[in-house]
């Protein structure tokens, strides 16, 4: 094994699982979510995602995941110590129009990073509370499912922020507050019966939601501090494709989306995706119960508004 400077560990580092994809012959196709086809098996829909910004990846068909190390001692069996190796001998025999196609995304894609700065797990910022009530979120639990967080944004140095935190599967947190609506990374959040984070099909039903606040208003209607049952927050009708094959592991699924057309778009895009699946699963609509309303924060709103008067 060979020694490597830090910066040479840099450059090797910069290589991106897309290129070694690649390297291996493997299909570069890919959906708007970044999705893949698996490289580790054969299958008809993608389930292998790949983050081509932080060059990190998830398989959802095994659930498994990392960084750009973990990924090769993968798809190569090395040892971690030995996978710096392995990179600098396939450096300069990836295809160059391959490079060239990474490196445009990348340009494409570029934005302002969001960097979470502290997490503190109950919630102190009245201005923060006072948002959670205006959406009628009470603090026990904003406390259960949310974390306060204090974040600043590449693109304004020196300046720090905070929101109310909602953390998905990939460790980053949906950001939201009266004047945020970001994320320091985009996944889903799947949670099992007792209301922890899981990425495991822990009950036959599930219930799928596009937003963490229509969550947990659907906990305050029901006045519990746990769902009872799986759910799968999708954070963004984006994360959909890479959420199906989770929700496709439930017998029975509730989809609370919003009553407009990507709510519609939703539902039609899982019933298409468990319509060829050979167990037998049922799918609700569950927007028939706030209809005349957006979403279950909108009736929820709305109704707690009225009884005040």
């Amino acid at each position: 094994m060979a020694k490597y400077t830090e910066q040479q560990k840099q450059e090797l580092m910069s290589i991106s699982i897309v290129e070694i994809l690649a390297y291996y012959g493997k299909s570069l196709s890919r959906t708007k979510t970044g999705m893949y086809y698996s490289p580790f098996r054969d299958e008809k829909t993608p389930s292998f995602h790949i983050d081509e910004a932080a060059n990190t990846w998830y398989d959802f068909g095994t659930h498994e995941g990392g960084g750009l190390i973990d990924f090769v001692c993968k798809i190569t069996g090395c040892q971690r110590k030995e996978a710096y190796d392995w990179l600098a001998s396939i450096r300069h025999m990836i295809p160059e129009d391959v490079h060239a196609e990474v490196i445009k995304r990348a340009a494409s894609t570029s934005e302002s990073k969001v960097i979470i700065e502290h997490v503190n797990d109950k919630f102190a910022k009245k201005a923060l509370i006072e948002y959670a009530q205006s959406r009628c979120i009470s603090k026990e639990i904003l406390d259960r499912y949310c974390d306060e967080v204090t974040y600043s944004v590449s693109s304004k140095p020196g300046s720090s922020f905070f929101a109310i935190g909602f953390k998905n599967n990939s460790g980053g947190y949906v950001l939201r507050s009266k004047v945020a609506k970001i994320c320091s990374s985009s996944d889903v959040t799947t949670l099992g019966p007792d209301g922890n984070r899981t990425e495991e099909a822990n009950s036959k039903k599930v219930a799928v939601f596009e937003g963490f606040i229509d969550f947990l208003s659907l906990l305050s209607y029901n006045e519990k501090d746990i769902p009872g049952h799986d759910c799968c927050i999708l954070n963004s009708v984006s994360n959909l494709e890479r959420a199906l094959p989770w929700i496709a592991r439930h017998q029975e699924i509730m989809v609370f989306a919003d009553n407009d057309n990507a709510g519609r778009e939703t539902l039609q895009k899982i019933t298409e995706f468990v319509s060829g699946s050979s167990e037998d699963i049922s799918i609700y609509d569950m927007a028939e119960l706030y209809k005349g309303h957006k979403d279950v924060n909108d009736k929820l709103v709305e109704e707690t508004n009225e009884s005040k008067k």
